[in-house]
């Protein structure tokens, strides 16, 4: 469980697509590009250009006006899931987007403990992507895991009963280890987590709470 992890391969899963995506922007960094964008570069510069439609105006103004109905959506689901809209627009670019995608769609925030809210976010892939949101202070109970985790802090920062986790950094915790978030008390820690393999087991009685509630 280090700050600086390599992550597995990104292509390998959709939700550490988004991880490597999201710790880019965080450290000012731009992302490699992929073979298959080059290939699709190439293709297009050697394609003659084609005389726009007759009704590509329109076509344009109506998926501006989508775009801003998918906004106005997200603005009513943020505001009712009581959440404040400002800070999911200070989110890194990618994952902004993927969260505006999952609450457009229907999902909501989730309670996962005093404090402590997660938004299940709707990219695929085996086990689970969540934005966890943590109010200063507050924290994740002692848990462990079925599957590897990795948790990418986004704002604010938390320590885990083993290390310090700033913006930036990722906390990865293999099956077996115990550990229990808890975000400083200065700032919101909003991190983006992917499960690989199975989801939280906690320990003591929140555990309790997690069979007879389902979480």
């Amino acid at each position: 469980m280090i700050a600086d992890v390599t992550l597995p391969d990104p292509a390998s899963h959709p939700g550490l697509r988004l991880m490597e995506a999201t710790a880019a922007v965080l450290r000012g960094e731009r992302t490699a590009p992929r073979e298959e964008d080059a290939v699709g570069g190439a293709f297009l510069d050697g394609e003659a250009p084609l005389p726009l439609a007759a009704d590509a105006v329109d076509q344009a103004l109506a998926r501006i006006d989508a775009l801003e109905a998918l906004d106005s959506r997200a603005r009513d689901a943020a505001a009712g899931a009581g959440k404040r809209l400002d800070e999911l627009l200070t989110l890194p670019d990618p994952l902004r987007e993927a969260v505006f995608e999952a609450i457009a769609a229907g999902r909501k925030w989730r309670f996962l403990g005093f404090g402590l809210r997660g938004l299940k976010l709707a990219v695929g892939g085996e086990g689970e992507t969540e934005l966890l949101r943590i109010e200063p202070g507050r924290g994740v109970a002692p848990h462990d895991h079925d599957g590897e985790e990795y948790t990418l802090v986004i704002t604010g920062a938390f320590h885990d009963g083993h290390e310090r986790f700033g913006p930036g950094d990722v906390n990865f915790a293999r099956p077996g280890l115990v550990h229990a978030p808890l975000a400083e008390t200065d700032e919101v820690c909003f991190a983006l987590a992917v499960s690989l393999g199975g989801g939280a087991r906690f320990e003591g009685a929140f555990g309790v709470f997690q069979k007879l509630s389902g979480l």
